[in-house]
C-alpha cells in the first residue's frame, strides 16, 4: 500500500483534531516494517516548518479565550451545588493558567509530543527532494490550471508530480489530506475526477482519498498491522517461537 500524508494532517496535531498521535506513529512504524510505503516530500517538510507556529498560535488563542466561569442564576444561590460549582470553576481557571505556562515552555523548546514524533519522522524517513524536472512539471500544471493547487501555489502540484514519479506503476495511491483540491466538488468523499483519470491513465491503478488519518486507518486496518513497534514485534515473535503446543 502506497500512502501520502499531506502537511495539513501533520499540522492538525498542533490544533484541534480528533486524530490520535499514536495512529501517526503506527503508520510510520508499519512503513519501517514494510507493511506500507509512506511518501514524504521536502515540500511537506518545509510547509510544516513554515506553518507550525501560526497553527499553534491560533490554537493557543482559542484556548486562552475559553472561559470556565459558571453563569448561575440568582435563584440557585441557596443550593449546596452553587458553592461547589463556583469552586470547580475557579479550579478550572487555575488549571488553565498552569497548563498555558507549561505548554509555552515546551512550544519554544520543541518538546511537544507531536514535535518529538514528527521530528523523528523527518529525520528517519528521507524526504524526497524536488528536482528540477519535478519543479518544471509542477509549474506547468499550475500555469495550465490543473489540480491539485489554488491561487497560483505550486506546493500541491510538487507533491502530486513527485508521487507520479515515485509510486510504482499498477499500485493504488492513498492520499490522506484535508485539502479540498484533492476532492470532487460533487462528492466530498471522492477524489477529484481529473486526478483519478490522470492516475489511472499514467499509473494503471486507482486513487483513494481520506480527509483524516483516523478515516484512513479505520477503513483499511483492523488495528493489528499498526499496533506494534519494533520492540513489541520482537517480543511477540519470541513468545510465539517459545510457545509449546
Amino acid at each position: 500500500m502506497h500512502v501520502f500524508i499531506d502537511t495539513n494532517i501533520l499540522l492538525n496535531f498542533f490544533h484541534f483534531s480528533n486524530d490520535d498521535l499514536n495512529a501517526l506513529k503506527n503508520v510510520f512504524s508499519a512503513h519501517e516494517h514494510g507493511s506500507v510505503s509512506v511518501y514524504l516530500t521536502d515540500q511537506v517538510r518545509d510547509e510544516f516548518k513554515r506553518n507550525r507556529e501560526s497553527k499553534i498560535n491560533d490554537a493557543l488563542r482559542r484556548f486562552k479565550n475559553a472561559r470556565f466561569t459558571a453563569q448561575i442564576p440568582h435563584f440557585m444561590k441557596d443550593y449546596q451545588e452553587y458553592e461547589e460549582i463556583k469552586k470547580l470553576a475557579t479550579q478550572l481557571e487555575e488549571r488553565q493558567k498552569s497548563m498555558i505556562n507549561k505548554v509555552n515552555s515546551d512550544i519554544r523548546e520543541g518538546k511537544l509530543a507531536a514535535d518529538r514524533l514528527i521530528k523523528d519522522i523527518f529525520e528517519e524517513h528521507f524526504s524526497k527532494e524536488t528536482t528540477a524536472v519535478i519543479f518544471t512539471e509542477a509549474w506547468r500544471r499550475v500555469t495550465k490550471g490543473n489540480p491539485p493547487g489554488k491561487n497560483d501555489s505550486i506546493g500541491d502540484a510538487i507533491n502530486w508530480v513527485t508521487l507520479l514519479h515515485l509510486v510504482p506503476d499498477k499500485n493504488d495511491l492513498h492520499v490522506v489530506s484535508g485539502d479540498g483540491d484533492y476532492y470532487s466538488v460533487l462528492d466530498e468523499k471522492s477524489a477529484h475526477p481529473f486526478l483519478c483519470e490522470e492516475w489511472s491513465r499514467k499509473k494503471n491503478s486507482e486513487l483513494h482519498v481520506y480527509r483524516t488519518l483516523s478515516e484512513f486507518t479505520c477503513l483499511h486496518f483492523n488495528g493489528i498491522m499498526f499496533s506494534f513497534d519494533k520492540e513489541e514485534k520482537e517480543e511477540l515473535i519470541d513468545s510465539l517461537q517459545n510457545a509449546r503446543y
